[in-house]
């Protein structure tokens, strides 16, 4: 999830707290905090429109990756722990699709907004902190998406010995806690919290803090060329050892008119090899995914400097940004369908079977 600020100002920046790109630093620095009284906020024709098309594929994503996460903490046949990083991956963007539902989408439409106050009634501060956390999110996605092509790696470094490291579970334990943590820090690199909900005489109210959004901004957009080139060196790596390790891994003879394949290596099965290959597909199409959105945040950045997009694309940047971030959230699921035979299979076996028990009820 990408939490990227929108500059310049449209007719919704005054709504969710975007600064307008012709704000001087001292204009920022100088500029008092603003509140905003969602219940009173206006729709237009076009958000409408476009989240009416955000649920037609958001909603059926979400239950696909739902579904992978039972599916694979279910079988038996995904104990590898690529599949374990892979079911802490689509949890994660679980998390994160929900929480932009409560941070961002709802409040662009007032009529939705007693959702929110009903959250914020019930756990008081709750809101603050939903409207932190895809900032959380920005940074424990690289996480997430880099370990699954650095357990690739590590599959060709450490042959025998990685599915140990990443099976015991006090480098779990030590991964995660480190993951949390490294997604948490760069919180500190602006003052405060960048918006702040409270409901004051009955009304929901988010007040907006310019120049801890600017500082955010800076982060967001410094953090988004780090880890895309990151990611694209830890990708291309990745892609670079398999395609050696396996140039040569078959090879073809024709004997008595039939092409016969077999393995240069002993000791190594045509299964665990298809395996592999399989599970690297699958990583370097993730982290492909992942640099796509960090690049659309990097054009954002440069845009912000050097103002290169056309005023109609700016005025439904912020639309195209959670277009952009959803591309990505909602990617894992299909790369294994297209990839994973054994998911592809267990999926529509498990969805065969319940149409099939739904029907058998219906009869009798």
């Amino acid at each position: 999830m990408s939490p990227f600020l929108e500059y310049p100002a449209t007719k919704n920046s005054a709504r969710f707290g975007i600064l307008d790109s012709n704000f001087s630093i001292f204009q920022i620095i100088m500029s008092k905090p603003f509140t905003v009284y969602l219940e009173r906020v206006s729709i237009d024709t076009t958000t409408e429109i476009l989240t009416i098309i955000q649920l037609i594929y958001g909603v059926p994503s979400l239950l696909l990756m739902i579904s992978c996460f039972i599916l694979i903490s279910s079988g038996k046949k995904y104990g590898n722990s690529f599949y374990r990083l892979v079911k802490f991956d689509l949890f994660t963007n679980i998390c994160v699709y929900l929480n932009t539902w409560i941070a961002i989408r709802i409040e662009m439409h007032p009529s939705m907004v007693f959702i929110l106050k009903a959250i914020e009634e019930t756990v008081p501060g709750s809101l603050t902190i939903f409207k932190y956390i895809p900032y959380f999110f920005f940074h424990l996605h690289f996480w997430t998406a880099a370990l699954l092509t650095t357990h690739r790696l590590s599959s060709i470094l450490l042959v025998h010995s990685y599915e140990r490291f990443w099976s015991a579970w006090y480098w779990k334990l030590l991964i995660f806690t480190t993951l949390i943590i490294c997604s948490h820090l760069p919180r500190y690199l602006w003052d405060g919290w960048l918006y702040e909900v409270y409901i004051i005489n009955g009304e929901l109210i988010c007040i907006n803090f310019p120049v801890a959004l600017h500082q955010g901004y800076n982060v967001v957009a410094f953090f988004s060329i780090v880890y895309a080139v990151l990611n694209l060196t830890i990708g291309l790596s990745a892609a670079c050892m398999v395609t050696k390790k396996f140039e040569g891994f078959f090879s073809i003879l024709h004997l008595e008119g039939r092409i016969v394949l077999f393995s240069c290596f002993s000791g190594v099965s045509f299964s665990k090899a298809s395996v592999a290959r399989k599970l690297t597909k699958i990583s370097i199409t993730y982290c492909a995914a992942y640099t796509s959105e960090m690049l659309w945040s990097v054009f954002n950045s440069a845009n912000t400097y050097f103002d290169i997009l056309p005023a109609f694309f700016v005025e439904f940047n912020t639309n195209l940004l959670v277009f952009a971030s959803d591309l990505f959230t909602l990617s894992l699921p299909y790369i294994l369908l297209v990839y994973d035979s054994n998911i592809k299979s267990d999926l529509f076996q498990t969805i065969k079977s319940s149409n099939t028990g739904t029907i058998a009820v219906l009869s009798n």
